[in-house]
């Protein structure tokens, strides 16, 4: 492969579903909002950045190292599901990455760094891979009681497999595994054999995803949801919703689509705990804690998100294992003087002042 090789230069993989113009229009403009660099990589936005900076006449090299690499991933991707297929006997469902990357206009703009697989009978399934020559990868600590077990990952090929028993969900919620399987639909990669969830339902369960690692909290994913629902019908997407139990996380998350890729008023969200969005920036520590304690009561029922917030500053108040009561006071002293700080800002002051107290 030539080192020269651009986004673009690659012909997908198969027909691609029908994309809306003006979505990506909309993500276009917002792209040039963002104040740093690391703005756009903070919101999944990069590669897409920069080749519209080379689009645009930007710089080549800026992009040459970063494009090798999606393009790597892209090829790389089809290799190693293909070994799963061919390992085992059941059906295997393809979530997010690869397959959310069909949806955006350019597919190699999408970047992803594992691929995500939903089956029926996950241990079976990774013991079987295990047995194909998959090998397991991270501290497997980190996997207990999750929605997937330990990744795999297959010699030579730095992509992992993340095998699941379920979609990570929200808490207090069932997550709909059975009827996402049972809906599945032949994926848009076009690997034979290889499924994926059904565009409309994989648009909400995504949206639950990304909440449920922090709401509202990255446009890239947000940029995914919009994607997977174009051309859905949005009462079909609201009755999804509503049938998950999810039907006020749902309507938020399309409020807020609604109204940075299209025409619809900002909301008081995006004035309050998520205005990091419309800034196309990181998150200040002072909407994050707004996010923490405000969030809920745009995706629970009035009594749960009472209850999470509760959850919330208890655990905000609590001790650190190891901390003393006047270094709790000293971390939040730091937290308030930086309340307009970006997150990773304050993280690397806090820890620079945390040297230097010996703490």
């Amino acid at each position: 492969m030539s080192t020269a090789l651009q986004i673009g230069d690659l012909a997908p993989p198969r027909a691609q579903p029908a994309h809306d113009a003006s979505l990506w229009e909309r993500v276009d403009a917002l792209l040039e909002r963002a104040p740093r660099d690391s703005d756009l990589r903070f919101h999944g936005l990069e590669q897409l950045a920069l080749r519209r900076r080379r689009l645009t006449g930007g710089n080549r090299d800026e992009s040459r190292a970063a494009e090798r690499t999606a393009v790597a991933a892209s090829l790389i991707a089809p290799l190693v599901l293909q070994r799963v297929l061919a390992a085992v006997d059941e059906p295997v469902v393809l979530m997010k990455g690869p397959e959310v990357a069909q949806w955006w206009q350019n597919p190699l703009t999408r970047t992803f760094r594992d691929l995500d697989v939903l089956v029926e009978e996950s241990d079976a399934t990774w013991r079987t891979l295990r047995e194909a020559g998959f090998e397991p990868t991270g501290d497997p600590e980190l996997y207990l009681g999750i929605h997937h077990l330990r990744p795999l990952v297959w010699p030579g090929l730095p992509l992992v497999v993340e095998v699941h028993h379920q979609p990570k969900w929200i808490e207090g919620a069932t997550p709909p595994t059975a009827e996402l399987l049972r809906t599945a639909v032949p994926s848009a990669t076009g690997i034979p054999g290889l499924l994926a969830l059904d565009p409309a339902r994989h648009a909400v369960a995504l949206a639950v995803h990304a909440w449920a690692h922090v709401p509202l909290g990255r446009l890239g994913r947000l940029v995914d949801v919009a994607a997977l629902s174009q051309g859905a019908d949005r009462d079909e997407l609201a009755r999804i919703a509503r049938s998950w139990g999810v039907e006020r996380l749902w309507r938020t998350t399309q409020t807020t689509i609604d109204s940075l890729f299209g025409d619809r008023r900002r909301p008081l969200i995006g004035h309050v705990w998520a205005r990091h969005l419309w800034g196309v920036r990181e998150r200040t520590v002072l909407e994050r804690h707004l996010e923490r304690w405000l969030g809920p009561f745009s995706a629970l029922p009035p009594a749960q998100a009472a209850a999470t917030t509760r959850r919330h500053l208890a655990h905000q108040l609590a001790l650190v294992e190891g901390e003393t009561r006047l270094q709790m006071i000293r971390r939040s002293t730091r937290a308030a003087a930086d309340a307009f700080k970006r997150l990773s800002d304050h993280d690397e002051s806090s820890a620079a002042k945390q040297t230097e107290e010996g703490e």
